[in-house]
């Protein structure tokens, strides 16, 4: 079977990718790959620099996508793979090193992101001179059948849902939860409310006794596959340690159950607190994501 590339198109592709992304998860399980919330949330960033591998007799569509590398930043790579087709692996790792080089003359290092575990990967990379380094971050997941803790609010506080007015608030938060920068404004979360994901009574804040938004969070659920992911989730640092962020998470379990989701997920960076949140409120570990790192000269 001969095996073609090309870049990602944005407009000719989205859907495509996405229905890829669902067909591994379906089929296989497989959260080595991104699943579709995360990507449908990252894909007009990232898709510039994206590429595709798929079968030659379908040069002239994305329908049958085997592959995928996407970057987080030009030298920070993610890559979706069907594992039928995880013997391409070395041509997408080359590919990256290439793009890498041609980016930037200067010395610089490269990353590529994979969820540990996966040895025959790990061999390849190794092959190819790359050294596992830090960790990424922590995948979790919970079931849904299980009991949610009823976790309580301080006294005078509210849990909510977003409206439309709140954009602006909740993306000044966010900068300060994250550290973003001025880039991130509340037309981002305009532009978010719109995917396909997005469902409005899935998006909380907590608001303090003045109505100030102190914390937020989001359950993004892709109708399709059922699979829904925790993102974001975040508490402005003077409001911490108050429990709002265990009843944010347990009023979004009750409201998630309506919707029967097929998998519930969240991607946390490697935090302590973070970790304890959401061992707190059911989620387990089922997984580390590690940096792959190698010298570019």
């Amino acid at each position: 079977m001969t095996i073609i590339s090309r870049s990602y198109k944005h407009k000719k592709d989205f859907n495509s990718v996405m229905a890829f992304l669902r067909d591994n998860f379906t089929r296989r399980g497989n959260m080595e790959n991104w699943l579709p919330p995360r990507f449908e949330n990252s894909a007009r960033e990232m898709g510039e620099g994206s590429h595709l591998w798929f079968n030659k007799i379908n040069d002239e569509s994305s329908s049958d996508i085997v592959a995928m590398a996407n970057p987080e930043d030009k030298n920070k790579y993610f890559i979706q793979v069907d594992p039928d087709h995880a013997y391409i692996e070395n041509d997408i790792f080359e590919w990256i090193i290439n793009t890498s080089r041609e980016a930037s003359s200067e010395p610089h290092t490269l990353s590529i992101v994979t969820l540990d575990g996966n040895r025959s990967r790990e061999k390849v990379l190794e092959e190819m001179g790359f050294n596992r380094g830090r960790v990424y971050g922590i995948l979790m997941t919970r079931k849904m059948e299980g009991p949610i803790p009823n976790f309580s609010l301080p006294e005078r506080y509210t849990i909510r849902s977003v409206t439309e007015d709140d954009f602006d608030e909740i993306a000044s938060a966010i900068r300060v939860v994250f550290g973003h920068g001025e880039w991130f404004t509340g037309k981002i979360l305009e532009q978010n409310s719109k995917a396909t994901y997005y469902h409005s009574d899935l998006d909380l804040v907590t608001t303090d006794t003045d109505g100030r938004i102190v914390s937020f969070c989001t359950f993004r659920y892709d109708l399709p596959s059922g699979i829904t992911e925790l993102e974001p989730m975040g508490t402005l640092p003077e409001y911490r340690g108050m429990g709002i962020a265990k009843a944010m998470v347990c009023e979004g379990l009750r409201r998630l159950r309506k919707y029967e989701p097929s998998l519930l997920y969240v991607g946390s960076a490697d935090n302590p607190a973070a970790k304890r949140l959401y061992q707190v409120t059911g989620f387990k570990v089922v997984g580390l994501y590690f940096y792959w790192e190698k010298n570019i000269d």
